[in-house]
């Protein structure tokens, strides 16, 4: 991989912190902002709002900007944005800062994943998103447990002081390693791409098929507390076990979609599906979930790289928009599963509903994904 992927990969890292970082927080900053922990939960659903709705539009509206100056301009926003966080005082404001850092994110990770594939061969494209999204994944097993130890140790406003010096080097290293000559473009169809029927479907099967794990995983601490048993001293070593399958899935999933895609995505998506069924029938037995966290972390994560190339298959095109609105996608499911759980607990205040929740929504994911399929293939079956 060229090293400016690595540089995109860096930050990503912040990025996957800001977004994580506050499930294993929830209490705290509920305790902090005097709400309850549904409540607090849309500290996580605000940034995913923020990324769903932001991102696109901050993308179409910067196109045909440099890339570079845009991804270092889109990063400084982000790290103030992340300041602010830390600074509130109020859930409305906190909620305001973290829906620009989502957008922020939103429209970094189109431009990221635009430069990335474009400076590998066609056929590494999912291994070059995967790099990117490697920052994401290793940041849950260093960034997120770090910024938790803080927030536990000096208040949860700790976890986003961190988060603001991780995008402060990732940063850096942008400024430092990305090329400053811009590459030709190719044409990339602008927004005309979005006329295209099938890619909308393949829209709605990321965000319910990555839903479905944050129904659940928006509010894993409690659960691991209150199902499972486990003191809340030890959610954050033991959200490692998540953040250790979120490597290994990330990993092999861009390389498994690199050969065919199709397979990869249906493979993850039914182990996701089995793993949040086993939650719900296990959540009281401490070594088991302690197994199927692993699972889930790779499953979730390991849809990452196949479904974003995909959308890149079905539109005919790497554009940044297109990129954009499948990070949307993914955070539209986060927003959906992470409110859809904290609507479930405001009417029954029971956290081991939630992984077969989760079940439900992902398997209506995989009929997402199998009719975005049958409809791309409809018009080449057509030609023939």
């Amino acid at each position: 991989m060229p090293l400016p992927v690595f540089a995109l990969a860096l930050t990503a890292f912040a990025l996957g912190t800001a977004e994580l970082v506050p499930n294993g927080l929830l209490p705290l900053i509920g305790q902090g902002l005097g709400v309850d922990v549904s409540a607090a939960g849309w500290v996580t659903t605000s940034f995913a709002l923020g990324a769903m709705l932001g991102g696109p539009v901050v993308a179409a509206a910067t196109l045909r900007l440099p890339r570079k100056p845009l991804v270092l301009a889109l990063t400084a926003v982000f790290l103030a944005a992340n300041a602010g966080t830390a600074l509130a005082h109020t859930l409305l404001v906190i909620g305001i800062c973290r829906g620009v850092a989502g957008a922020m994110l939103g429209g970094f990770l189109g431009t990221a994943i635009t430069v990335a594939t474009g400076l590998v061969a066609p056929g590494r494209r999912a291994t070059a998103i995967a790099v990117v999204f490697t920052g994401f994944t290793v940041s849950n097993v260093i960034g997120v447990p770090v910024g938790n130890l803080a927030g536990r140790a000096d208040g949860w406003q700790a976890a986003f002081w961190i988060v603001s010096g991780l995008a402060a080097l990732g940063l850096l290293a942008m400024a430092v390693v990305l090329p400053n000559r811009e590459p030709a473009r190719e044409d990339d169809g602008g927004l005309r791409v979005l006329r295209n029927g099938p890619l909308w479907y393949a829209f709605l099967a990321i965000a319910l098929g990555y839903g479905g794990l944050f129904v659940a995983y928006t509010y894993i601490a409690p659960f691991l507390t209150d199902v499972t048993g486990v003191a809340p001293r030890d959610v954050t070593w033991i959200l490692l076990l998540f953040g250790a399958g979120l490597i290994a899935g990330n990993t092999l999933g861009g390389r498994f979609a690199d050969r065919s895609v199709v397979a990869t995505v249906l493979v993850i998506l039914t182990v996701l599906v089995a793993g949040l069924v086993a939650l719900w029938v296990l959540g009281p037995v401490a070594y088991a979930v302690l197994v199927l966290l692993i699972f889930l972390g790779a499953a979730g994560f390991g849809m990452v790289p196949p479904l974003q190339s995909y959308v890149i298959h079905v539109a005919g095109t790497a554009s940044a928009v297109v990129s954009a609105l499948a990070a949307a996608a993914f955070n539209a499911g986060v927003a959906f599963g992470s409110g859809l759980g904290g609507a479930v607990l405001d009417i029954r205040p029971d956290f081991r509903l939630l992984p077969v929740l989760g079940a439900a929504v992902t398997s209506l994911g995989v009929g997402a994904f199998l009719l975005a399929y049958a409809k791309s293939r409809a018009p080449q079956a057509n030609r023939r």
